[in-house]
């Protein structure tokens, strides 16, 4: 009865290990990493400033209010000297006047400035998807070399437990006075080292978790379960869509909209004034008493030559947008070659897989025979211990083959852009 509590209590202790770890998956990797990178923020910051620049366009239809204020002194006035009559004009003069501009046409302005500055931070906002981009190949390297490490670790503590194996019967055979004892001495060595290579993969470990912990904010080390599914899951995107073609397109768009802003500056606009002012002289300079009047305009303007440049402008229009083309092919060029590399990569491993299936078949119909032979005394145990390794060294390598081919199909499907983070 007391066995089988204690039976009970370790099965519950061992089911509570396994729920409460955490297990994580590198498309998790990289969403956390982008929420917790500085620049993330800053897309915030843009469409905040994006709403301020608005404001400032639209207030241009507001109406434009102004004030003066003015005294001055004149060293020399009107005079009229008639017969009979002198009339002489004060040599000081004072105004106050509040005036009001409001504009009636603007030739759309203020609409093509809108779509500007709508624009501009769009492009600034992409940008920093570009940057932030960058983070899934980071991610995805830390969280290789993570699997990798792990799995060197254990081929390391297998190769040590199979020298610890060893060990033990050269010792024996050195106690009976049948082995030298300077191949147990190199043997020793050989366990040292290993140790001394296994601290030091541990460590590097450590640091990865570190790193990688950083990035992500999330606590992540050696309890923690990795998935082992490349970015955005087992299927190969091939079709391109990373954040740079839509800032290609932005560029394109902005420089259009600036041409559009320019052919806007040559349509006349028309604007409605009106003043009120207090003061002395007015229009009626005869009348030099301090007094209220007031004045209204209906106002055309029209900058004939910004005419002149329309047809340059065009020009450079064109010019830009072909800039912009050709980089946005050399960009498609340079993708499709990483492409077509990784995608023949991509065939060389699903075969070397496919030939550490048939290594593992072989090595386990090996250890089947070396057990057997062991059991009839034929072979020593070290003997059958060196064919278990070799079999579990073959399996360690086809796990490995498929972490190398899992972060293949991760690097075609963040070069092709299909993972949407």
């Amino acid at each position: 009865m007391h066995k089988l509590i204690r039976v009970i209590c370790v099965l519950a202790i061992s089911s509570a290990t396994v729920t409460g770890q955490e297990t994580i998956t590198i498309d998790s990797c990289i969403h956390w990493a982008k929420e917790n990178y500085p620049l993330f923020r800053q897309n915030a910051v843009t469409s905040q400033l994006l709403e301020q620049n608005e404001k400032a366009v639209r207030e241009n239809w507001l109406p434009k209010l102004s004030f003066m204020a003015q005294a001055t002194y004149n060293t020399e006035v009107v005079q009229f000297n008639f017969p009979g009559m002198n009339i002489d004009f004060p040599h000081d003069a004072y105004m106050t006047a509040l005036s009001l501009e409001q504009t009636l046409i603007d030739g759309g302005r203020i609409k093509a400035q809108g779509n500007i500055e709508r624009t501009s931070s769009e492009i600034t906002i992409r940008q920093n998807e570009v940057e932030l981009y960058k983070l899934v190949e980071r991610i995805n390297q830390l969280y290789i070399n993570i699997l990798l490490g792990r799995e060197n670790i254990n081929v390391l503590q297998l190769y040590k437990e199979d020298l610890e194996n060893r060990a033990k019967n050269i010792r024996l055979g050195v106690e009976n006075g049948m082995v030298l004892p300077s191949a147990l001495d190199e043997l020793s060595a050989e366990i040292l080292k290993t140790e001394q290579n296994i601290d030091q993969s541990v460590f590097q470990l450590l640091g990865l978790y570190k790193t990688l912990s950083l990035y992500t904010g999330k606590e992540i080390s050696d309890q923690t379960e990795l998935m082992v599914q490349p970015i955005g899951g087992e299927a190969i995107q091939l079709e391109i869509n990373r954040p740079e073609m839509k800032l290609f397109d932005l560029q394109t768009t902005l420089l259009e909209q600036r041409y559009k802003l320019i052919n806007k500056n040559a349509i006349p606009t028309l604007s409605l004034g009106a003043s009120g002012n207090y003061g002395r002289p007015g229009p009626n300079f005869i009348n030099q008493d301090l007094r209220f009047f007031g004045s209204a305009n209906l106002t055309l303007r029209w900058n004939i030559s910004s005419l002149y440049g329309l047809n340059r402008e065009k020009t450079k229009l064109e010019l830009n947008k072909s800039l912009v083309e050709l980089q946005k092919e050399a960009f498609l060029f340079n993708i499709q070659a990483s492409l077509n590399t990784q995608t023949s990569q991509l065939e060389a491993y699903s075969r070397i897989i496919e030939k550490d299936n048939e290594i593992i078949e072989k090595r386990q119909r090996v250890t089947a025979t070396a057990s057997s032979q062991m059991e009839n005394g034929k072979i020593t145990v070290v003997n059958y211990l060196s064919q278990l390794n070799a079999e579990l060294q073959a399996t360690l390598n086809k796990k490995v083959h498929e972490i190398q081919r899992m972060n293949l199909i991760s690097s075609i499907n963040a070069t092709s852009g299909s993972f949407n983070f």
